[in-house]
C-alpha cells in the first residue's frame, strides 16, 4: 500500500482487504498531478477484488481502475470513489501457449511485447513504445503507426460489476480507434493470437520501433502526456501545428514544441492548467481549421 492512510471508518472495513482513503494519485500518473482517491485498494488475489467490486456495486461507490495511468489527469479535488491498482504477482503474469500469449491485465506492455518477441510471436513488436499496462492497453485500444492492441486479441477475461468473471471473445469484443467496448468492465487477463516468427528478425522490428518511437516522444521529463486521438487520415500533431497551437501555455502546462501533441506538466502545474490546456489547443484547431480534436487524456 502506498501513502494513504488506513480507515477505520470505510464500508470496505468488514471485507479484511486493506483499502486505504485519501491515497494521492499523483504519484500514480505520468503527469504526477492531481488530487486523492476517496479509496484505494491493491487486491491480492481475484477474489479479494471481486469482493471490491461487489461492495462497491453495493455502496453505489464508483470504481475505476489505474494502470500506468499515462494518459490518465485527476482533478486537483481528486476522485471520489475507489481506484484499484492490479499491482499483485496474480494479475501481471505472462503464458506462452504458441501461437498465443496470456497476460494478466496488470503486466506492463512493454514485458509482454519483450516476451512474445523472445519467443519468436510476431504481432505486437510494434507496440514497444506505448507506455502501461495490459488492462489500459486494451481498454483504450492503444497503438501505434504499426497498429493497435486490439488487432490481436482473441479473448479478454472481465470481471463485472458484480464480482463475476467471463470471458469475452468473437463478437462480444469490439476495437475502434483508441476505443474499445471494455470500459464498464475490469480487465483481468487478456490472450494474443500471434504469428511464429524468427525471434532475431523480430528483435531488429521492435529496436527499429522503439528508437522511431523515443525520436517521437518528449524526453528528459516524465510529466508529459499526449493530448489528442489522431483523426483518420492525418495526426493531431500536424492538425496542431497547421492551427498554430505548437507554443500555447496555460499556467504550468505547455505544448511540446517539437512534438505537438503532448503537453508537458512543468513545475508548480495544476490539473487546471493541463485540462485548460488541452480545451484552447483544441478550440485553436477548431476554430483555425474547422476539425473538432477528440482528447485522447481521461479526466478523472
Amino acid at each position: 500500500m502506498s501513502a494513504g492512510s488506513a480507515s477505520s471508518s470505510t464500508p470496505f472495513d468488514d471485507l479484511g482487504i486493506a483499502v486505504a482513503s485519501g491515497e494521492p494519485l499523483a504519484s500514480h500518473t505520468w503527469l504526477g498531478i492531481g488530487g486523492t482517491a476517496g479509496y484505494f485498494c491493491e487486491p491480492v488475489d481475484l477474489e479479494a477484488l471481486a469482493r471490491i467490486a461487489r461492495r462497491c456495486h453495493e455502496q453505489g461507490i464508483p470504481l475505476r481502475v489505474i494502470g500506468g495511468g499515462s494518459n490518465v489527469l485527476v482533478s486537483s479535488a481528486g476522485y471520489s470513489g475507489m481506484v484499484v491498482r492490479l499491482s499483485a504477482p496474480v494479475f501481471g503474469g505472462i503464458t506462452v501457449e504458441k501461437p498465443a500469449i496470456t497476460v494478466g491485465a496488470g503486466a506492463k506492455l512493454v514485458h509482454v511485447v519483450s516476451a512474445a518477441v523472445q519467443a519468436g510471436l510476431a504481432g505486437l513488436e510494434t507496440l514497444v513504445g506505448i507506455p502501461g499496462t495490459v488492462g489500459g492497453a486494451v481498454v483504450g485500444n492503444a497503438g501505434s503507426r504499426g497498429g493497435d492492441v486490439g488487432a490481436r486479441v482473441a479473448a479478454v477475461t472481465v470481471m463485472l460489476a458484480d464480482g463475476a468473471v467471463e470471458t469475452r471473445q468473437g463478437a462480444a469484443l469490439a476495437f475502434q480507434s483508441r476505443w474499445s467496448n471494455l470500459d464498464d468492465v475490469i480487465v483481468i487477463a487478456c490472450r494474443f493470437e500471434l504469428d511464429e516468427e524468427s525471434p532475431e528478425f523480430l528483435t531488429k522490428r521492435m529496436q527499429k520501433q522503439w528508437i522511431v518511437e523515443r525520436s517521437e516522444q518528449p524526453s528528459g521529463t516524465r510529466a508529459v502526456a499526449m493530448m489528442f486521438k489522431d483523426p483518420l487520415g492525418t495526426t493531431a500533431e500536424s492538425l496542431i501545428e497547421q492551427g498554430g497551437g505548437r507554443d500555447l501555455r496555460v499556467g504550468a502546462a505547455s505544448v511540446y514544441g517539437p512534438h505537438a501533441n503532448y503537453v508537458v506538466a512543468g513545475a508548480g502545474c495544476s490539473s487546471d492548467d493541463v485540462r485548460g490546456l488541452v480545451e484552447l489547443v483544441r478550440a485553436t484547431v477548431r476554430d483555425k481549421l474547422g476539425v473538432e480534436l477528440t482528447p485522447l487524456i481521461e479526466v478523472w
